[in-house]
């Protein structure tokens, strides 16, 4: 059973990571609506494998959903970020996360109220507030940041890119570094993509990398987490669908 639970956790720490934008050359960014699915791969003593579904979609008041969709034996997860576009900066509204195994679910909201500058978190039947700074960003919508300032400036190894996050109750820095450029090979294609890793700091030994694909308008091409037991969890881009705005 713990299995189940560490292995759904991980899908979704990748899932998470996983977002297909194309930004414009201009300083706005614009995003273009799409459904993509991943392939799934975890080295638990024995091999299994799932899949991943993502899409993002513009609705008709001009916010963005982003959501997430995965399943592994048992268990299944959902996540979902509402956002909008505020000049070039991405400003979220609303995070849920839930989670399934057997009969046990996890829900967990955050609420933004920008013009208190504060959050409003709910989980496990129990709601708190807390301070958050400008530009605060949720689970999900970070990655949209990471990916717009990829593509405005090329990256240089050794870059690092430091956003605010509304993690778990507290206000997070999420930290990113590139590492250098590596050719991956997908149903798609090839592709020399940039590779970047999250940089959780020196009190764990969990490490993620993410390759990010220039010639594909940065989309995420694969993404690879390492636990401190040696156990590894990957995900593969299979298919890409952009959709109509």
């Amino acid at each position: 059973m713990s299995h189940l639970k560490q292995m759904l956790c991980n899908l979704s720490n990748l899932a998470g990571l996983s977002l297909l934008l194309l930004w414009s050359s201009s300083s706005m960014a614009q995003i273009r609506p799409f459904q993509a699915i991943y392939a799934s791969q975890w080295d638990l003593g024995i091999s299994l494998s799932g899949k991943a579904e993502r899409s993002l979609i513009r609705n008709d008041d001009g916010s963005y959903r982003l959501t997430t969709e995965a399943s592994a034996m048992i268990a299944s997860l959902t996540e979902s970020s509402l956002f909008r576009l505020i000049g070039d900066q991405i400003q979220p509204s609303h995070y849920r996360y839930q989670r399934k195994v057997l009969n046990k679910t996890r829900d967990v909201e955050v609420a933004f109220d920008w013009p208190n500058q504060k959050v409003k978190n709910t989980a496990e039947g129990s709601s708190w507030v807390m301070d958050i700074v400008p530009h605060t960003l949720d689970k999900q919508s970070v990655q949209l940041r990471l990916q717009l300032d990829l593509a405005a400036i090329p990256a240089v190894d050794g870059q690092a890119y430091a956003y605010e996050v509304a993690d778990g109750g507290y206000l997070k820095t999420y930290l990113f570094i590139a590492e250098g450029e590596d050719l991956i090979e997908t149903p798609l294609g090839k592709y020399m993509s940039v590779r970047i890793k999250r940089d959780r700091g020196e009190s764990t030994d969990r490490e993620t990398w993410i390759w990010f694909a220039p010639e594909l308008d940065y989309t995420i091409v694969r993404i690879l987490q390492k636990e401190a037991d040696g156990k590894r969890y990957q995900l593969d881009l299979k298919q890409l669908t952009w959709l109509n705005n």
